[in-house]
């Protein structure tokens, strides 16, 4: 068990955690970042998972493809990707492409650097993105994507301070809140990702950097040590607690007090009729997206009783305002899936936030379950997300108040025999 600031304690276990594969990350990254291109070298398998994960997007013509390795590929050194590239560009015209690792080539010890290296031309680089199941969680592809971007930000001179904020939200958001910012007085240097590969930002000693999605430790404390950056260290813009804060602590940063409670409490306000079927409800939380610590302080915030947070993974540093923020919750890392449906058995959630994977059967046992994949893909942050978030949680409910009265026999006889 180990402790953090305040007396909050993390339960670490033993289990291998239930995640969607990285590569599902470019779903949101390609639309987000509008003149790129995502090339997946990998299987079939790979293949498969990103026509059903993402199929609705085909007749889109999306800016992603794959580059598939058949059996005879298995004895060269490298792939050659050299035709593949040359069609990316004459169908795409793009202005980067990322190339994504699998986990068979990272098996096969494929030099996906060197292969990067010798496919980018000065107009066109490639880069490479580990994005393999090797990882702790789908989500943390979008911080190796990030990562791939930093040496191509500008370096921001000393002395003009602004903040760039860390994480792929939609355009709606990032305008919200850039324009937030400067209502504020607080210099806005962009977003890391922007929409266009070539309006990176700028980043020097005195950018402040705004992390806004709980899963990109890495490229934020890269970004801090290579271009000492200052992170902003709050709790993250969701709910209307979390939004407050985040804006307090950031103008803080920039030597600007503002007080902004009393939109916190017309935040709520707003929420109320949502906040009011919320409250009391016994929520259990399974490690899927990385996003939990957040989630679950929000619920906490509107009188939920969170009976457990699980994580894939948690950065003691990165995540210390939102553990703070958790005290008097369970809190588990790597939680054991066995010991968790023991507990859930006994003690009946009225909703389980976890994966897509583990929702059917949960489904199937008469439990209440979110699928916790939707809050990665909605527009959650800051004020103008709040109303978002709290539908999301409160849609399950309101669906199975509309529902007949859980019965074994409409549920379980020839639907999941395997229950029996």
């Amino acid at each position: 068990m180990m402790s953090v600031p305040g007396s909050t304690q993390i339960i670490k276990e033993d289990n291998v955690t239930h995640s969607f594969c990285g590569l599902a990350s470019v779903g949101w990254l390609y639309q987000k970042i509008k003149d790129s291109f995502f090339l997946i070298l990998g299987t079939h398998t790979c293949a498969h998972f990103l026509q059903n994960a993402l199929g609705m997007m085909i007749f889109a013509k999306p800016r992603f493809g794959i580059a598939l390795l058949e059996e005879g590929d298995l004895s060269r050194q490298d792939p050659s990707l050299e035709e593949v590239i040359s069609e990316i560009r004459a169908d795409h015209d793009p202005s980067v492409i990322f190339l994504l690792s699998s986990c068979t080539p990272e098996v096969m010890k494929v030099d996906f650097k060197g292969l990067a290296h010798s496919l980018s031309t000065p107009d066109l680089p490639v880069l490479f993105v580990p994005a393999s199941g090797l990882v702790y969680n789908f989500t943390q592809a979008e911080d190796s994507v990030l990562q791939a971007m930093v040496p191509f930000c500008p370096e921001a001179p000393a002395g003009e301070k602004s903040v760039v904020f860390i994480g792929s939200v939609n355009d709606s958001i990032a305008d919200d809140m850039r324009a937030e910012a400067e209502e504020l007085g607080i210099r806005v240097g962009g977003f890391l990702p922007e929409s266009r590969f070539d309006k990176l930002p700028a980043i020097g000693p005195d950018t402040v950097l705004a992390p806004i999605q709980p899963y990109l430790s890495r490229v934020v404390s890269r970004l801090a040590r290579e271009r000492k950056a200052r992170p902003l260290k709050s709790l993250f813009p969701f709910g209307p607690t979390g939004t407050r804060v985040f804006w307090e602590d950031l103008a803080a940063m920039f030597d600007i007090t503002v007080d902004l409670r009393e939109r916190e409490e017309a935040a709520w306000q707003r929420i109320s009729e949502q906040v009011n079927l919320l409250k009391g409800k016994k929520v259990f939380f399974t490690a899927d997206t990385m996003m939990e610590l957040p989630l679950a302080r929000f619920l906490n915030n509107a009188g939920a009783d969170v009976m457990e947070c699980s994580s894939a993974y948690i950065n003691k540093k990165f995540h210390a305002r939102e553990l703070e923020a958790l005290e008097g919750v369970r809190v588990v890392e790597q939680p054991n899936f066995h010991r968790q449906l023991q507990d859930i058995k006994r003690e009946r959630p009225d909703m389980i936030v976890t994966s897509l994977m583990t929702a059917n059967p949960f489904v199937g046992k008469g439990f209440i379950v979110k699928w916790s994949m939707e809050f990665t893909l909605m527009t959650i942050h800051s004020w103008s997300g709040v109303f978002t978030l709290a539908n999301l949680f409160v849609s399950p409910l309101r669906r199975r108040e509309k529902l007949p009265e859980f019965d074994d026999s409409v549920w379980l006889k020839g639907v999941m025999p395997s229950a029996e």
